[in-house]
């Protein structure tokens, strides 16, 4: 079997997955698509969707994408980085593939740096969805922490404050162990790891990653900060819609509690974007915490951040007429593909 039909099937059967988990919702009665219609006839919310996801996604994805660049040596341009932020953007929603749309933008900056510092620039696609985790991880960390003696004295909660610290030891422990020891150590470790495998392949670009991240620890700390911004507005709105669809009390630090946990599920790579998995996860996470509509909460939430991407058709177009890739350049080895929970 060729692997465009191998990828046609796999595609195939994330799409049955993600339509058998969202028939079982709509019939249980705990997904309500009339939702989406009252959120449209409701300008205020449509205003504040639109205004969320430029912000969030756009300005502050760009400005961290743009921080962590200085890590290879790379300096674009705000105009360019937005710009180019909201083709990856479009990139992933509309035309999906196997060059993922940050992986993308990373190209056409590359192309206009010194040779030297093209792999540099593609490891920053890997230090970026690392830091979206960890930023994301960070949050749920800190609000839990906070509110420890609530959750702790309520049985219920205990297995989602254990897993919640579970993560934070997963990803932002160990990664910034892992950093330290490779100030002194990575050279060495990436000298050892040269074989042809897969596996190899991936070890040698988290070991990439993590000695770029060990170099200036500056733009790092700045990357993270911004992240956990980013995942901190997302989560507010994330609650707010809680809040103005169902008409329940979703306290911020409540949904930031699930939050990381529901989106983490959807980088199982078993639906089309995490589509039905994200549903059936936050249904449940929702009753976790004592609310009631979690599918129909982050379906509205997930149709309102892929519908403004299509703006990015625009630059896209743009781009494609006026400075297409050449084939050497997209056959430029990228970073393992990772999910960036901080993009829906």
């Amino acid at each position: 079997m060729g692997e465009k039909a191998k990828g046609r099937l796999i595609l195939l059967a994330k799409v049955l997955v993600a339509t058998a988990l969202l028939t079982w919702l709509l019939r249980g009665g705990n997904l309500d698509l009339g939702a989406l219609v009252v959120v449209a006839r409701t300008p205020w919310l449509l205003a504040t969707n639109f205004a969320m996801w430029a912000f969030v996604a756009v300005v502050l994805g760009g400005l961290r994408w743009r921080v962590l660049l200085t890590l290879a040596g790379a300096h674009p341009k705000l105009s360019r980085v937005f710009s180019l932020q909201l083709v990856a953007l479009f990139f992933n929603v509309v035309i999906p593939g196997n060059v993922g749309g940050d992986v993308l933008k990373a190209l056409y900056v590359a192309r206009n740096e010194d040779a030297d510092k093209r792999a540099p620039i593609l490891v920053v696609v890997f230090v970026e969805r690392m830091l979206g985790l960890s930023g994301l991880v960070a949050l749920a960390l800190f609000v839990t922490a906070v509110r420890f003696p609530t959750l702790w004295s309520t049985p219920s909660l205990r297995p989602l404050v254990m897993s919640v610290g579970l993560l934070g030891f997963g990803f932002v422990l160990v990664p910034a162990l892992i950093v330290l020891l490779m100030r002194r150590f990575g050279e060495r470790i990436e000298a050892r790891l040269d074989g042809p495998s897969r596996l190899a392949g991936l070890a040698r670009k988290l070991v990439q990653a993590f000695r770029l991240m060990a170099t200036r620890p500056g733009p790092l700390v700045g990357g993270m900060l911004i992240s956990i911004l980013m995942h901190g507005i997302t989560v507010a709105w994330f609650a707010l819609l809680a809040r103005e669809i169902e008409g329940q009390a979703a306290s911020f630090s409540a949904v930031a509690t699930i939050y990381p946990l529901g989106v983490l599920t959807m980088i199982l790579p078993i639906s089309p974007a995490g589509v039905g998995v994200g549903h059936a996860a936050f249904e449940k996470l929702f009753a976790m915490i004592g609310l009631t509509g979690g599918s129909t909460v982050f379906n509205v939430f997930l149709v309102g951040q892929i519908i403004p991407c299509t703006i990015g058709a625009i630059p896209y177009v743009s781009l494609r007429s006026k400075a297409p890739l050449s084939a050497s350049e997209e056959t430029m080895e990228p970073a393992e593909p990772v999910a960036d929970p901080s993009q829906p």
